[in-house]
């Protein structure tokens, strides 16, 4: 038992230990409207919207939810390490315009607490949100990063093609993607339903699983604002600004445990260690 919590906070995973000190303050509620349920065959899948960076995708992901549009379509195109993808290429989406992009909005009026530590593909790396976010402060812009668990908008060629064809993070190396796609959402919940999906192999028709009946399905995507009260799941989000997470993210970077025999950089990485969220028993909607 030793050996496994030992196991567990040396992959970063023993969340539990880290935000035990946190107090109620710490923890700001998901809006219902804001709170995507994917049913899986394997359990359900919990997905935060972001209107703040996404609103017009996050809007469309509404709006095809009220209308049963993912019901019995499928994760068709599933790569190992990179996305689970499904939508738009399975359904019929009359009447639907296509979505301007949304790959990166003005840093200005935005809630950003930095990391402090450097990144690799920004400029400077942080949290907005709950989300890991970055910004350059030379053009004034701010956009999410693709992270394990990120949801985004699939698109053509053109960055202003997308509509409904939606992708869900599985690996770790997408961060190439930033700026370049729509990210409208993060999953808080169930991470470990997407990551057993069946895989495509991508040397073959880009990943797509030609045998539709080794497609998982998508068995249904609701909001839980559509849902009766006592039905609704309910989930909290740790507050960036808080002294909570702040802990979290010092227990990161300091790795200081009579495990790490030789200690690690004292760094994190934004996109590894985005706000922890737990689901609870009521519905608080307060900001």
């Amino acid at each position: 038992m030793l050996f496994l919590r030992i196991f567990l906070v040396w992959l970063g995973l023993f969340v539990l230990a880290d935000t035990v000190g946190a107090q109620e303050a710490d923890w700001r509620p998901v809006k219902p409207e804001n709170l995507l349920l994917i049913e899986t065959s394997h359990g359900q899948v919990a997905v935060e919207l972001n209107p703040v960076f996404a609103p017009k995708h996050s809007e469309r992901l509404r709006a095809l939810a009220k209308v049963h549009f993912y019901d019995g379509l499928s994760f068709y195109r599933v790569i190992d390490g990179f996305v689970a993808q499904g939508g738009r290429n399975e359904g019929d989406l009359p009447d639907w315009p296509v979505l301007i992009n949304e790959n990166d909005r003005a840093a200005e009026g935005l809630t950003f607490e930095p990391t402090g530590s450097p990144d690799l593909y920004a400029p400077e790396a942080g949290h907005a949100g709950g989300f890991a976010a970055a910004r350059n402060p030379k053009t004034g812009r701010a956009w999410l990063m693709h992270c394990v668990g990120s949801m985004a908008m699939a698109r053509d060629t053109d960055p202003d093609t997308g509509d409904a064809e939606f992708y869900i993070v599985i690996g770790p190396g997408t961060r190439y993607l930033d700026r370049n796609l729509s990210i409208f959402g993060r999953v808080i919940e169930g991470m470990e339903h997407m990551q057993k999906l069946n895989r495509g192999i991508r040397s073959i028709n880009s990943g797509v699983i030609a045998d539709k009946t080794m497609r998982d399905p998508i068995l249904a995507m609701r909001l839980a604002s559509e849902l009766p009260e006592e039905e609704r799941p309910a989930f909290e989000v740790m507050r960036d600004k808080s002294q909570a997470f702040a802990d979290f993210k010092t227990s990161k970077r300091v790795r200081d445990a009579d495990f790490f025999y030789r200690r690690p950089p004292e760094i994190i990485e934004a996109y590894n260690v985005q706000a922890p969220a737990r689901r609870v028993s009521h519905a608080d909607t307060s900001p």
